[in-house]
Order: C-alpha cells, then sequence, then structure tokens
C-alpha cells in the first residue's frame, strides 16, 4: 500500500511460518504506546464467540527494525520510540491445519479468490495464500501505531457495527448528529468485540448471527467510522487529492469490503438540494454546519465537522452449504462443500480492521499536510 509518505507492505499467508510488516515514512522520535496496537489486535482476534472462526492465534508482535533498543516485543504499558529506519514486526501462525483445505487444491470456493489466484499464479494456495484475512493482523498493527500518533494530534478515530445482514443498530449518520462521539463512548466502542451503539441489541444480533451459523451459513454487515478532530483545511485537496479517495482506497484494501459511502452517501441521490446541502452556522465562535449530510469533507478537504463513512461488509464467502463449483483440472461441473474453520460474520472482526485502514490513511494526509507547510 502506498500513499504520500507512509508505505505499508505485508508479506506472509495464513498458513505461512508467519507474516511481516514493513511500515515505512515515520521519521525518527515519533512515540506511540503498545497499548494502542495491543488494542486493535485483540479486537480482531478470533474470540470463541459465536460469529467468529474457532481458530485462535496469540498474535504476539515482534519489532525487528525502527525502534530504539533493537528487537521490541510488543507490550501493554511500553512506550516506544521511531528511529527513522523501517518499522519490521512479525507475528507467528502457530495455528495452522492444512489438511482442512485438500478438497480445493482445484476447485475453488465460489466469492473466494481462489480462481481468480489459480489463473495468475497457477495454484490454489491452502488458507487464502496472500488474499487472506488472516494478513489484516499487519494492517492493525500499523493501524494501532497510527491511532496513537493521531491521537497526540487531538484527532480520534473510532468505528463500530452499524448493521448486521437486515438488522439495524443504530447509526451516528443520519446527518443531524453533528457532535460525533464523547470520550466515554469512545472507549465503550474501542472495549467491546461486538461494538454497536444500541446495547439493548446486542443478544439479538448474536442470536441472528447464531441461528445463520447452525444453517451453515454466513452473514455480512456495515460497519461505520468517525474522524473526530480533524480541523477544517487541514487534510485533502481538490480532484485526485481529495480526502475521500485516500481513504476509500485504504479502505478496499480491507478484504470483504465492497462499498464505501460518505455522510449520507448514496441517500444524497435521492435529495433535493435544500434538503442535502449543510446549512452553515457560528457555535461558539467557529464555524459550523447544521447537519452533516456531507460527512465533514466538501472539496476533497475535512470542513472541520466529523468525517463520517459507511463501510459494506460481504458474508464470509466459506460456508458448510454445498455450492456449485468447477474442477479446474477436469474442466468439469462439480459440486463443493468448504471444509475448515471460519467466520459465520466477519463483521465483528473487521471493525479494527476498517479502523486501521482510515486511521493510516488519515495519518498519510496529515504528514503530507506538514511537509507541504515546511516547503512553502
Amino acid at each position: 500500500m502506498g500513499f504520500d509518505i507512509l508505505e505499508i507492505q505485508i508479506f506472509g499467508e495464513s498458513h505461512s511460518e508467519e507474516m511481516r510488516l514493513d511500515l515505512l515514512g515515520l521519521e525518527k522520535g515519533i512515540k506511540f504506546s503498545g497499548d494502542s496496537v495491543n488494542n486493535m489486535l485483540e479486537r480482531r482476534k478470533s474470540s470463541r464467540s459465536p460469529w467468529s472462526t474457532p481458530r485462535l492465534e496469540n498474535d504476539q508482535a515482534v519489532f525487528s527494525s525502527g525502534l530504539n533498543g533493537g528487537n521490541n516485543l510488543l507490550e501493554n504499558g511500553k512506550t516506544y520510540e521511531t528511529n527513522g529506519e523501517a518499522i519490521v514486526v512479525h507475528v507467528k501462525n502457530e495455528n495452522v491445519k492444512k489438511n482442512d483445505y485438500n478438497n480445493i487444491t482445484s476447485v475453488p470456493r465460489p466469492s473466494h479468490a481462489d480462481y481468480v489466484q489459480y489463473v495468475k499464479d497457477g495454484k490454489i494456495v491452502s488458507g487464502g495464500g496472500r488474499f487472506s484475512g488472516r494478513l489484516t493482523t499487519m494492517l492493525c498493527i500499523a493501524g494501532g501505531i497510527a491511532e496513537d500518533i493521531l491521537r497526540k494530534e487531538g484527532i480520534e478515530v473510532i468505528a463500530y457495527i452499524s448493521s448486521v445482514g437486515e438488522k439495524d443498530f443504530g447509526s451516528y449518520l443520519n446527518g443531524f448528529d453533528v457532535k460525533g462521539l464523547d470520550k466515554n463512548q469512545i472507549e465503550k466502542l474501542k472495549s467491546d468485540n461486538f461494538p454497536i451503539l444500541d446495547n439493548d441489541k446486542k443478544q439479538e444480533a448474536i442470536d441472528y448471527i447464531k441461528e445463520i451459523a447452525n444453517n451453515g451459513d454466513s452473514v455480512g454487515g456495515t460497519i461505520e467510522c468517525m474522524v473526530l478532530g480533524a480541523k477544517a483545511g487541514s487534510l485533502g485537496d481538490n480532484l485526485f487529492d481529495g480526502l475521500e479517495g485516500k481513504i476509500a482506497y485504504s479502505v478496499f484494501g480491507v478484504p470483504a469490503v465492497k462499498g464505501v459511502e460518505f455522510g449520507r452517501g448514496f441517500d444524497l441521490a435521492k435529495m433535493q438540494g435544500s434538503i442535502a446541502n449543510d446549512a452553515l452556522c457560528i457555535k461558539d465562535g467557529k464555524v459550523k454546519t447544521v447537519t452533516n449530510n456531507n460527512g465533514g469533507i466538501n472539496g476533497g478537504i475535512a470542513n472541520g465537522m466529523p468525517i463520517t463513512l459507511r463501510v459494506a461488509i460481504k458474508p464470509t464467502p466459506s460456508i458448510s452449504i454445498e455450492q456449485k463449483s468447477v474442477n479446474l483440472d477436469t474442466n468439469d461441473e462439480c459440486s463443493l462443500k468448504v471444509q475448515g474453520r471460519h467466520d459465520a460474520c466477519i463483521v465483528p472482526r473487521a471493525v479494527p480492521v476498517v479502523e486501521s485502514a482510515v486511521a493510516l490513511a488519515v495519518l498519510d494526509e496529515l504528514l503530507a499536510q506538514k511537509i507541504t507547510k515546511e516547503t512553502f
């Protein structure tokens, strides 16, 4: 992933011995908290929940380069400082079962990357290979670093589940809430492995996913993300340098993401201008908008209101219901029943991943704007 300043390289596969992250672009002397990174990793982990895979991984991050003090084991309660070199992080894969994939070496799973991987690389790799969502572990490490750096700049990034399947759990993207979330709400959402705004609906949501899982099926949903504290004019520019484009580019790097909308998004297409427009006002001596239909961005530039977006996550393609596929060795149609360990609903575990992708895009834009100001 290449931004303007940051460069993120992720190596490895779901069933490789280890995965590696190379994060380049952070200058010497930048500090970040181990708590921030571990919070991302903990929220992404499988948790023996009805919605997640039985595959449990320790996900212990080890920094081999880029920090003062040499090799560093990532720990809570510690602060780490960059030395100006590329940050290199390793995470071992410890709970691998390659035999679960013996029946798909030549039979691609529907809606997975198996077929295009076969066409491009000549084989289907167990566990999805480099296309596996397992690699988002490393994205969360980079995202945890980015979030803590942004926090020191007064910018907070927070994501939560807004729907699973046909079940809605509350939204801040209705255009009328312009305050965002307070500190207590943010802390609560960041400490929950099923973060929703309306906690009264949580058990209903879990029971809904259980029912789908018991039928051997899966379900998708939507994740909303907010960026709070970005000052008007501080991020973004026009046309191809717009903030929406940079964030969307980053978010679409997350497997299973099939749609991104900012503010009211596609609902704006149904409105008249008199309703869609965010009227300006003065509040506490500052220019604000009465509504936030445009999601805190005008002309590709942050306008000082909460930056809001919604992300569509498709259902996990691996299901135990028999599906139609083809045998690539014989060129015949066949049926396939996927084996192995899979998430009935990836949405809860995707929350910190989406949050990480957004945080990295915002941090890159912040760094780019600072360099531009220093240059001129």
